[in-house]
């Protein structure tokens, strides 16, 4: 009977040890979730506001392209429109030339005839 009792007590301290490491382990599962799920947040929450401020900076950048694009299509229609005034000036001043060495050489013209028909006649 004592060895009845023994084992009895026996197999009733492995089955209360038993349970209490199972009971031990469920805790410490539980621990173990609730820190992974803290980390897994506080890491979400960080990568978020990385790609927002990423986001912000591709922004800025954007708009600054944008900007200096912008300067240099201004400058660009500047140089033209000089380039074509300066253009049209010197075609203008061509022309006026063109027209004065003309109505000079008329005026020449026009006095070789009256030179010579003041001869003829």
């Amino acid at each position: 009977m004592l060895k009845r009792h023994l084992l009895l007590a026996s197999v009733l301290a492995g089955t209360f040890a038993v349970t209490a490491c199972s009971q031990q382990t469920e805790e410490n599962a539980e621990a173990a979730t609730e820190s992974a799920a803290d980390d897994i947040a506080a890491e979400t929450e960080a990568t978020a506001a990385e790609a927002e401020t990423a986001a912000q900076d591709a922004g800025t950048e954007v708009a600054e392209g944008a900007e200096t694009a912008g300067a240099a299509a201004t400058e660009a229609l500047e140089d033209t429109g000089n380039a074509i005034t300066e253009g049209a000036s010197t075609v203008v001043e061509g022309a006026a030339t063109a027209v004065a060495d003309g109505a000079d050489a008329v005026a020449d013209g026009a006095e070789d005839v009256a030179v010579d028909a003041e001869q003829q006649y």
